[in-house]
């Protein structure tokens, strides 16, 4: 089974070649507490079976220092990419995403909304970082909980060349029935072409049905625009490879060719480098 893990995240042991952002590192305390770095993530995907991973930048221990993901993806070609992150609002960010994308290597951009976790990510400066992206080429990775998904459409709407990748399925409201009743405003934005979601560790343990959910999904975005990712060491319950096991049991199913997608195709069609 051909299996790319869409999101990760890694922490440096060498803090004083990378530091830890003092401005986030208070807010949470999995890097401090199940610290993993590269190399470490790679030894246990290979031995889960995964071929390829995602390094995707987590401010709460790096902040936007880009560096640590791109030189470790650097490192590991073809079977690692980097996604870094940018703050919108910040004056260099424009230029520091060219650098990080032409000069790094850089495979995608993860954006957070301007203004707070309450605010429309359709913003000025969230256009203007994201035309900068299509410029360069590479997909936008948004990551938005469920009161900000109606602020999606208008941004994505507005770059249809753009893909845009939705993480951990935008923290919908799972809860309830097989039929997720609370997930109206994730399921509305099946409709656009260019959007795919990352259904991650997050994702799947936030339902009582996760094969059902993975139908779900699956009938409305199609399963070419659903990818998984287990969010290690962030989600590190059970471990690694149980969270691999979580991804593999609950997708048994969906037909062999949508399984294929969630699994690693999708992934690995919206990034080649990886795996």
């Amino acid at each position: 089974m051909d299996i790319i893990d869409a999101h990760t995240h890694i922490v440096s042991h060498d803090i004083d070649r990378y530091p830890i952002d003092p401005g986030v590192d208070e807010e949470q305390a999995w890097h401090r507490d199940h610290s993993v770095d590269a190399d470490e993530l790679l030894a246990q995907a290979a031995a889960a079976g995964v071929r390829g991973v995602a390094f995707v930048q987590a401010i709460s221990c790096h902040g936007y220092d880009n560096r640590y993901v791109v030189d470790s993806a650097r490192r590991h070609p073809g079977r690692t990419i980097a996604i870094g992150a940018v703050r919108p609002d910040h004056p260099d960010a424009r230029a520091s995403l060219r650098r990080d994308v032409i000069e790094g290597g850089m495979n995608g951009v993860r954006l957070f909304s301007v203004g707070g976790a309450t605010a429309p990510l359709d913003h000025p400066d969230m256009r203007a970082i994201t035309a900068e992206a299509a410029e360069l080429g590479v997909p936008v990775v948004l990551l938005a909980v469920a009161g900000q998904l109606l602020s999606v459409r208008p941004l994505v709407d507005a770059f249809p060349s753009v893909p845009f990748v939705l993480d951990h399925c935008g923290f919908a409201d799972l809860g309830g029935v097989e039929s997720f009743p609370g997930a109206g405003d994730l399921f509305a934005l099946a409709d656009l072409a260019n959007l795919s979601c990352k259904v991650s560790s997050i994702t799947l343990q936030a339902t009582a049905h996760p094969r059902a959910l993975w139908a779900a999904l699956v009938s409305r975005f199609g399963s070419d625009r659903l990818m998984w990712g287990s969010d290690f060491p962030h989600t590190n319950q059970p471990d690694y490879a149980g969270l691999v096991d979580l991804a593999k049991r609950t997708t048994e199913g969906l037909d062999p060719g949508a399984r294929a997608d969630v699994l690693g195709a999708t992934a690995r069609r919206l990034w080649p480098a990886v795996g």
